[in-house]
């Protein structure tokens, strides 16, 4: 999951990007360092500035003296550790003769006979480097320079050193890391928010001031949002206004029927109960499209009380049971445990109700649609099974969306408009919990989940199994 992240995966690209240079440039300061040891002595910008060195050395002699001369040595070894060694071109010492290979290296420099040869030694781990100097009236001097450990090779750096640098390094890539994908985070939380039915959620306030390429994406998501928002209210207004609309026409269309009735002679008897039919139809899909609008615009309010689901569930089965019974089909309880919730009795009912009869509509004649009713933890569990054909695996997150039709057909064959699992799923929202579809083995599976109220808990009372 952590590779999966768009936060950890800048986090841990940058940090290695540094960590890299940090070592790659570590290396080779210490592979820069190494060529500090007598071959680079020998040759090269050091050894130039000897020779100057050692020339300056020899005016300061022959000017100043020997006391000159000591001073010159004396600040050389306190400034850089490099102890200086003065000899007459003969080999005899003018100032303190040096020890270690320090007698060796003038010998090698008096034997000689390249002019400027410079020679190098090393001993116990110091170098030694000494050249043949000559003043303008042709005197020779010989000059030695022993430095403190030149021939060592340094430590790469102290661990302490490279883990504060790679622990500084990560805190500035977290940092960096956290700023590129804030606005991610915070776009992701609003869209979530926004899916879930907030349509007031919006990306800009959480952003601040930002000016970049994220933030005029939110900016450009918040007008999407707004724009969307518009359109939702002006369908739902839509519904609700057609809705109240057609409220009046069907109650005088009903008064216009009964009076039809007392006027017409019997052979208009099957053409008027098919206009009441289909009125009854109509009336009853207003009522449906009220119900939701409602649902939708929060207008429903779950009162305070403490409902009786399996009861509920019973009564419901019972009435399901005796209208199925004319279409050869049966409606059962497999198992109905106590549960008590907290909501409306008429909500949970039509949303009970809603699934039931689906599940009727759908399941073929000669089966029964099983109903169970059970708590798990502080969860109360409804399923409804039916043996029908079942949904397309495609289409199971849409069927609970307000005139979904999985199949034309089948939906005319059944009489469903397609509002009656929206209408279940928005009451089970309003009341805190969720349904989901599954197909099964042979037909549809609906599971409600509702919250058990907090005055009873499964532990105050035990359950109960009720088969019909």
């Amino acid at each position: 999951m952590i590779f999966r992240s768009l936060f950890w995966k800048l986090f841990l690209w940058f940090w290695f990007t540094a960590a890299t240079i940090i070592a790659v440039q570590a290396v080779m300061i210490w592979l820069n360092d190494v060529e500090t040891m007598p071959e680079r002595i020998s040759r090269g910008p050091l050894s130039e500035g000897l020779t100057i060195f050692s020339e300056t050395a020899v005016q300061v002699y022959e000017r100043g003296g020997i006391d000159a001369l000591n001073d010159l040595i004396r600040r050389t070894i306190r400034e850089s550790g490099t102890e200086i060694y003065f000899y007459n071109g003969d080999g005899s010492p003018i100032t303190a003769p040096g020890g270690d290979n320090v007698p060796e290296v003038v010998s090698e420099v008096q034997q000689s006979e390249q002019p400027g040869h410079r020679v190098s030694k090393v001993f116990l781990g110091r170098s030694t480097w000494g050249k043949m100097v000559i003043d303008a009236t042709g005197k020779k001097y010989i000059f030695i320079a022993r430095f403190r450990a030149p021939g060592q090779r340094p430590p790469l750096f102290p661990p302490s050193r490279i883990f504060a640098i790679v622990l500084t390094a990560g805190l500035v890539c977290y940092l960096l890391a956290l700023y590129l994908t804030s606005p991610v985070k915070k776009l992701q939380s609003t869209v979530q928010a926004f899916a879930e039915g907030n349509l007031d959620a919006r990306v800009s306030p959480e952003l601040g001031n930002r000016g970049d390429e994220l933030a005029e994406l939110g900016r450009e998501f918040d007008r999407m949002a707004e724009r969307i928002a518009n359109l939702i209210s002006s369908q739902k207004r839509l519904l609700a206004d057609i809705s109240h609309e057609l409220r009046s026409p069907l109650a005088r269309l009903t008064v216009a029927l009964e009076l039809a009735r007392k006027n017409s002679n019997p052979k208009a008897d099957q053409a008027l109960d098919r206009i009441e039919q289909e009125s009854e139809r109509v009336n009853q899909l207003v009522g449906q499209l009220l119900k939701l609008t409602r649902l939708e615009s929060g207008a429903e309010e779950v009162p305070p009380e403490t409902v009786s689901l399996e009861e509920l569930v019973q009564q419901v089965i019972e009435d399901a049971d005796f209208e199925a019974h004319a279409l050869n089909k049966s409606v059962k309880a497999t198992r109905l445990e106590q549960c008590r919730v907290a909501g409306s009795v008429e909500l949970l009912r039509s949303a009970v109700e809603n699934v039931i009869r689906n599940a009727v509509r759908y399941t073929p004649e000669g089966s029964a649609v099983e109903v169970a009713l059970q708590w798990r933890l502080d969860t109360a569990v409804l399923t409804v099974r039916d043996h029908g054909p079942g949904v397309p695996e495609a289409e199971l997150a849409h069927i609970f969306e307000p005139f979904y039709r999985v199949s034309e057909a089948r939906e005319r064959t059944s009489g469903g408009v397609g509002l009656g699992l929206s209408i279940a799923e928005r009451t089970v929202k309003l009341h805190g919990g969720s349904i989901r579809a599954e197909n099964a083995p042979d037909g549809l599976l609906v599971t409600l989940e509702l919250p058990l109220a907090s005055t009873v808990t499964p532990a105050q009372s035990a359950p109960e199994s009720v088969h019909s």
